[in-house]
Formats: structure tokens, sequence, C-alpha cells
């Protein structure tokens, strides 16, 4: 009895001295909706996940070792609360890696990193520079029938929606990743991710990322630029060009994005954004209009569309929002695209509208 009092009160102080030198947070969204959308072929009214954000559980952690050198993890996985499934998540970067599917995965983040005045050097599955080009300039951060027709349009960015193009495109896993120190608003970001093929398979680099990004931030500028290379046997190579900036006038805010993808074999896409954010009181209203078309690697025409998206978000407190949005895609040259995935059936040329009407809270 008395060696199990001696062993609990080392255990103790142990966990004590470790719980002083590190911390790990517990946080999350769940964010639900109701999303009407029609189509020229059915509509379609459903409860809906991450309209306003991404529903998500995540944990991150700190630990000071010393000499301004951290070590850092962060763990995040994506939910649907309006059922209680998980999301689909890629182990290879591959079609063929595709596991989850309602099981829950850390399909968002999970990467383990060490940071100092120096940077952060980051190892695991974590965003992408080209992503990270154009999530922080949509006024709707990729969300909701709002989503810039710039990330629906791509090759790239909804890609777990799309099989067969950049499943590495919006998140890489087994990435390597540099993140610079800020040095007078400039900071930069590369990326390395491998598609973990043994080297006597026909295409030993398919899944494979290669990217950086470079971002100014200064007062009201914010601007960012990025490319990257992804392998991909299904297609062929995608290289992805992302401009994009923001200017704050304070109130009034514009943002703006220009995307440029090219593949081997399927087809080229060009996609631009603009759109303007100004908050009314505690309500943020927001406009976007955004344009993708398509052609094929000979420059045949292969589908436009043009969207405009209005919405507003009114914050009940620092944690909660309730929200309002609507889109209308007008689509020509064979295109069939929608205000966002799943909320209708459209066909070619066709004309598509979507709403969305939810509440999202942040723990």
């Amino acid at each position: 009895m008395r060696k199990s009092l001696i062993t609990l009160a080392v255990l103790a102080a142990a966990s004590g001295a470790a719980s002083a030198q590190s911390n790990v947070t517990i946080f999350g969204i769940v964010d639900v909706s109701v999303t009407h959308g029609t189509g020229s072929l059915a509509s379609k009214t459903q409860l809906a996940s991450g309209e306003l954000s991404g529903s998500r559980l995540g944990f991150r952690g700190t630990e000071d070792l010393g000499g301004g050198l951290k070590a850092n993890f962060w763990l995040e996985m994506g939910m649907n609360p309006a059922n209680g499934s998980g999301v689909t998540t890629t182990t290879n970067n591959q079609a063929s890696g595709l596991v989850g599917g309602g099981a829950l995965t850390f399909n968002r983040i999970s990467f383990v990193s060490l940071s100092g005045n120096w940077g952060e050097l980051r190892m695991g599955r974590d965003y992408t520079p080209t992503f990270n080009s154009h999530v922080y300039y949509d006024p709707a951060a990729l969300s909701g029938v709002m989503t810039s027709q710039t990330a629906i349009g791509s090759l790239t960015i909804f890609a777990p929606n799309a099989p067969g193009v950049a499943l590495a495109g919006a998140r890489a896993s087994n990435s390597v990743s540099y993140f610079s120190p800020n040095m007078s608003g400039f900071n930069a970001q590369v990326m390395y991710a491998m598609g973990n093929n043994p080297s006597n398979v026909p295409t030993p680099d398919d899944g494979k990322y290669t990217g950086a990004r470079l971002q100014y931030a200064a007062g009201p500028l914010d601007l960012s630029v990025a490319a990257a290379r992804m392998k991909l046997a299904a297609v062929g190579d995608v290289r992805e060009t992302v401009i994009a900036g923001t200017y704050d006038f304070n109130p009034l805010k514009v943002w703006g994005i220009y995307l440029r993808d090219t593949s081997g074999t399927s087809i080229n896409v060009k996609a631009e954004m603009l759109g303007v954010t100004y908050p009314v009181g505690v309500t943020l209203l927001k406009a976007t209009f955004s344009r993708s078309s398509a052609t094929s690697v000979t420059g045949a025409p292969a589908g436009t569309t043009n969207k405009f998206a209005l919405g507003a978000v009114y914050n009940l407190s620092k944690r909660t929002s309730i929200y309002l949005s609507g889109a209308t895609v007008r689509n020509k040259d064979g295109a069939s695209a929608m205000p966002f995935f799943g909320v209708a059936v459209n066909g070619p040329n066709g004309t598509s509208r979507a709403f969305d009407l939810g509440v999202r809270h942040i723990f």
C-alpha cells in the first residue's frame, strides 16, 4: 500500500511538471443549416453542415523546449453534425487512398512541428500553399453556396467531391512544410508532399505535390501569390497558380482572386472572383461575382460558369452566429455547375439557384 501511494505521488508530480510545460487546447465548430437548391433538372432541400464554416473537432498543443524552441501538434477532424458522420481523407493523395466517409478521421489537419524565431517546420497532413492563397481571400472562406467559382471550377480545391482530380489540392498528406517568420510584412510557405508509392510501379510519383507561397500583409493591403505542381496519373500533371488579395478601406473591404489550372490530358481552367464585405453593427454583409472558364487541352470551350452571390452573418455573440446566403449560377458551353456540390441537379447550360439559412457555434 505504501509503495502504491509513493508511485501515485511520483506520477502526480510528473504530470504536474508536464502540465506546467505544455498547453493543450480542445476546439471546434458546429455549423448546421437548411439549404435549398433548384436546378434545371431537379431541386433539393436538405439539412447541411459547414455552410458558413466547416464543422470540426480539434486538438492542438505546444510545449516550450527552451531557448525559443517549441514543439507543437495539431489534430483536426471534419464532421457533419446534421447526421453525425465524419469526412473522407486520403492516405496517399490518390483515389486509391480514400478512407473515412462516415468514420471520424483527422482529414483536415494532422501534423507535428518545431518552431522558433527561424520559422516553423511541419510534418504530416496540412493545407497546401495554393489552398492557403485561396481560402483566406474568399469572403465565403470556401464554405456554402457563396463559395467562389474560382474554387468550385478549379481542378484542385474540392477534389474529394470529384474523384480523379488533384486530391492534394486543398490538403496534402505525407507532407513536409516550412513557414518563414514575418520579415517586414513578407512571409512564405513551401511544401513537398509524397504519394508514398514504391519505385517499381508505373507511376511512382503519383500523388506528389510541390508548391510555394509568398504573402505580403501590411496595413490595409494583403497580397498573396502561390504556385504548385501536382503529379496525377489519372489526368496528367496539374500546375496551379493563384494570385489573390484584399484591401481594407475600413469599413468596406475588397477581395479578389485569380486562378489558373493547366493539366496534361484533361482540361485547363481560368477563374476570377471580385467581392466586397461591409459590417453594419454586428452584421457582416457580403457580395461576390465569380467566373470560371474551362477549355480542352486543344483550346476548345469546355464550360463557362458565371456566379453572383449575396450573404449576411449576424453575430449573436463572439461564438454564435446566424447566417443567410444565396447564389445564382448561369452556365454555357456545356457547363452544369451548381452554387455548391449536391444542392440540386443541373443539366448542361442550365441555371441554378440555392440558399443557406443556418447557425454556427464556435468553441
